[in-house]
């Protein structure tokens, strides 16, 4: 087993298989143990450390249980590498050491190598090649035969034993603050050495880079400064070791070390080497901070973790929709990551979704080559492409290409992938609106997608224009002012601005106005040079599309809700299903929709009110025409998904605002018998949800949008002068208003529903549908007549068919108002008139169980539930099943055969889960 505690902690086996400990206090204990391997660390000593100095009273305790974990897992790895010089965790005296071969934990084998080189010893004196004194070039021996120095391989082995900074995610801040100052101290004395031994070697360009980020991260250690500005030189990069002593120079509050002024002072000499050609600029061609840039703290940190991949030459793919802030994002990382790059900063929006079209790469790649000091730009694109690659080799520059159409585009401004990991390379960052999944598969790209601000970043950028007081006096309006502009920087900004030219206004106010649907993308507008405004930057996303596609969005602007199902998109553009996927799926890949879940794309209010403005132009033909196809749509959908139960129910879920909008949009324009019949199919998953069929789902569903579908429908059927479908709206509004407890209204409904109606199937069925309300909602006093007028009507030849039902439907409310005898007669009746193999005959038996149990007659009661069973057995119909053996469990429960009642359970549940 081997520990490396310089970068984050790892262990691994010796076969290589990482086994770090995931529980922060046991990673911060084997650290602690490592850090001092062969040495005993006190108890005391590593319960402060492990609980960062605030211990509890059980820590000790809890100490040994993580000692007694990492105990065994070493005790597998010596049993597994067959035991020998392996890590061991002992216990000595009044504390614990791990023991071992030094060159398994890798900051101890970093030591000792420092040692073996001449500058360390265990007690902190020089070592073994004599007392390590730093050197200038000038003190070297002649170039034609300089001897060889035994410490610079293993000074470069120690150093190329660092993958970051030292006990990073070791699980304990104390440790870290307690060890990292030497073995940082000791890093750099081992970076001066080795620079010091290649420089006299004329090989001091081999360390730019590792200097660099030393001196980036210790601006005010001036021997690394001064073997910068000397291997620079090194490496013909005199220019830029000029422009490197000027900058340390300028940070200093007094005169320069000795070491670092006679670094310039060389500079001032005429240089001994030939170098190579290099540019002779370092471009910045980043554009100003945005003093109004808030919040993106995660982003910030993704684009961070991104540089590692980046320097590998992957370029990172920031993508997003239209106004989200994709620009503002990098350019403020870039700002703030500008120190990482000292080889400069190239910057070119690309245009790729402007009026004039994407900008041409070889134009862009000579506005590169320019900057970089190219003093004749070639004519070809392959030309400018190779130089331009040439000038970057083994340079840090950033290289920031803003708004790029397509990967075709962004290619040929990628640089050169380099041959290994180094830090000397260019790193690209692409922002585009389009998802560029091309540029991912080719070159591979890291993507980064940015969502809308969080909610307080939003609050945030709203506050860095207008007055806080002024947010403060009106919370709850500053919170949906953000989310009617979807929590857009750009449409935050423009909605800020307007209020901050209007003192006059409330907050309120502006939300009002971007409430309306007409309104909104017209308030989201700015004044200055050219368009600007959401709207206009959705324009030119639009204006990308190709002409199919384009036609598709303009017709979803005709669809009412948030979300819209491929099958829904097909049916508006009246396209095959696979064709409507092909353009969903362009959408989708430039942010003008969201695909969530497969099939179901999102898109955000902004747009969908872009969408339906764009559907406005369409012609009046146009647009009845896929009006009449989304009705056809959802009544085939609605007539399907109730026949679903649950799944039917969860799609209803999603649809039901879209449903509603459709029944509305179909009644004002006159499709009055499509109206209403979308209507009363909507009413039965209303019905269903509100009833408890799917467990908790009645309070998601408002019953005022159920009421305003229903009335709606009802409206319909009555213009289009249809009794019959009077007749079941007005059943359908008394079902709801039994819901809603408006048990008097509801019977009046009911009168005029069976008033409306001679067909006698329908009045039956009407009655019947309330009475079931009325039973669910407790109201048996009025449930048990209305069933008995049921039973009654159904006698007559026409609906006879009905009656066994209509007394199941009886002798279950009789059972629950308290009437088992009356139940048990009606529960008989049943039993004779029900068809075999049915699903009556299960439910007369059932409910004639049930009314024998409330009479006390446990035995037959048992015997009945038993033969419900039984008879469920021979339909396909697993709600039916589970409730026969819920009944035979509550049976058995009462006659204490409770293992028998169990199993009973055990299978109702799993009828109703689908796993029988």
């Amino acid at each position: 087993m081997r520990i490396d505690l310089l970068g984050p902690v790892a262990v691994r086996r010796d076969d290589g298989t990482l086994v770090t400990p995931s529980a922060p206090k046991r990673r911060a204990l084997l650290s602690a143990l490592a850090v001092r391997l062969n040495r005993v660390v006190a108890t005391d000593e590593l319960i402060e450390l492990v609980w960062d100095g605030a211990a509890p009273p059980t820590a000790r305790a809890a100490l040994q249980g993580h000692v007694a974990v990492l105990r065994q897992a070493l005790g597998e790895e010596q049993t597994a590498d067959g035991g020998g010089e392996r890590l061991a965790l002992g216990t000595r005296d009044a504390g614990y050491v791990l023991t071992g071969e030094p060159d398994r934990v890798d900051l101890v084998r970093f030591a000792g190598l420092c040692e073996r080189a001449g500058i360390l010893h265990p007690d902190g004196r020089h070592g073994s090649f004599g007392p390590y004194h730093p050197q200038g070039p000038d003190d070297a021996p002649v170039p034609d035969g300089p001897p060889a120095d035994p410490a610079l391989p293993l000074l470069r082995a120690a150093l190329d034993l660092f993958r970051g900074p030292a006990l990073a995610d070791c699980g304990s801040a104390l440790l870290r603050e307690r060890t990292s100052p030497y073995v940082t101290d000791l890093r750099l004395l081992a970076l001066d050495r080795l620079a010091d031994g290649l420089c006299r070697q004329g090989r001091g360009g081999e360390l730019v880079a590792e200097l660099t980020e030393a001196v980036t991260a210790h601006p005010t250690r001036q021997g690394p400064a001064a073997r910068l500005v000397t291997c620079l030189d090194q490496a013909g990069r005199r220019e830029e070791a000029a422009v490197w002593y000027g900058r340390l120079v300028a940070r200093l509050d007094g005169p320069p070390h000795p070491e670092l002024r006679r670094a310039g002072e060389r500079l001032a000499r005429p240089s001994a080497t030939v170098a190579p050609p290099r540019p002779k600029a370092i471009p910045f061609q980043l554009p100003p901070a945005d003093r109004r840039f808030v919040g993106r703290a995660a982003d910030l940190r993704r684009l961070d973790d991104a540089l590692a991949p980046a320097r590998g030459g992957r370029p990172v793919l920031v993508t997003g929709a239209a106004g989200v802030g994709k620009t503002a994002l990098v350019q403020h990382w870039a700002h703030r990551a500008a120190e990482r790059f000292p080889d400069g900063l190239l910057h070119a929006d690309l245009d790729g979704f402007g009026e004039a079209g994407p900008r041409d790469p070889a134009e862009v790649l000579a506005e590169f080559l320019t900057a970089l000091g190219e003093p004749a730009v070639p004519t070809g694109l392959g030309e400018r492409v190779q130089r331009y690659r040439e000038l970057l080799a083994g340079r840090r520059v950033l290289v920031l290409l803003d708004d790029a159409r397509s990967a075709e585009q962004v290619a040929p401004l990628l640089p050169a992938p380099p041959a290994g990991l180094s830090e000397d390379v260019s790193v690209t960052v692409v922002t585009s609106r389009h998802r560029l999944r091309d540029l991912v598969v080719r070159e591979g790209a890291v993507p980064l997608p940015v969502d809308a601000l969080t909610p307080d970043d939003a609050a945030a950028l709203l506050a860095r224009t207008l007055d806080p007081a002024r947010l403060a006096a009106e919370p709850a309006a500053a919170a949906e002012l953000a989310e009617r502009c979807d929590r857009l920087p750009l449409a935050l900004r423009l909605a800020a601005a307007r209020l901050a030219a209007r003192p006059g206004w409330g907050l309120a106010d502006l939300a009002a106005e971007l409430a309306d649907d007409q309104a909104a993308l017209a308030t989201l507008t700015g004044t200055g040079r050219g368009p600007l405004g959401m709207a206009a930057t959705l324009d030119r996303t639009h204006r990308a599309l190709d002409p199919a596609t384009a036609r598709l969005f303009t017709l979803l602007g005709l669809h009412p809700g948030s979300e819209i199902a491929a099958a829904t998109a097909a049916a508006l553009g009246d396209l095959p299903a696979a064709e409507a996927r092909a353009h969903l799926a362009r959408l989708d890949a430039v942010h003008l929709l969201e695909e969530h879940a497969p099939g179901r794309y999102a898109r955000p209010a902004l747009v969908g009110r872009y969408a339906a403005r764009q559907a406005a132009d369409l012609g009046c033909d146009e647009r009845l025409a896929a009006l009449d196809r989304l009705i056809d749509h959802y009544l085939e959908a609605t007539a399907a998904r109730s026949a679903e139960g649950g799944d039917g129910a969860a799609w209803f879920r999603r649809e039901e605002g879209a449903i509603r909008a459709v029944v509305l949009c179909a009644e004002q324009h006159g499709r009055t018998a499509a109206a209403w019949q979308l209507a009363h199919r909507a009413a039965a998953l209303y019905e269903r949800a509100a009833h408890g069929l799917v467990a908790g789902e009645g309070a998601e569903h408002d019953r005022a949008r159920w009421r305003a579908t229903t009335e709606a429908g009802l409206r319909a059927a009555r213009a289009a002068d249809d009794p019959e479908a009077v007749a079941r709206l007005s059943t359908d509004l008394a079902v709801l208003l039994v819901e809603r407890g408006a048990h008097r209204t509801a019977g009046e409904h009911l009168d005029r529903a069976v008033s409306a109606t001679a067909d006698p199937l329908l009045s039956l069925c009407s009655r019947a549908r309330v009475a079931r309300a009325l039973a669910r909602a407790g109201r048996h006093d009025r449930a048990v007549p209305l069933f008995t007028d049921v039973v009654a009507a159904a006698r007559a030849p026409e609906t006879a068919h009905l009656l066994a039902a209509a007394h199941i439907d009886l002798a279950d409310a009789l059972v629950l108002a308290g009437s088992p005898a009356q139940a048990l007669a009606h529960a008989d009746e049943a039993v004779r008139l029900a068809a075999a193999h049915t699903a009556d005959a299960v439910r007369a038996t059932h409910i004639r169980a049930r009314a024998l149990h409330a009479l006390g007659r446990v035995g037959l009661a048992l015997d009945c539930a038993e033969l419900a069973v039984v008879l469920g057995r021979t339909l396909a119909d697993p709600a039916l099943q589970a409730d026969s053996h819920a009944l035979l469990a509550d049976l058995l429960a009462t006659l204490g055969r409770t293992g028998d009642a169990a199993a009973a359970r055990h299978r109702a549940d799993s009828l109703l889960s689908g796993a029988a």
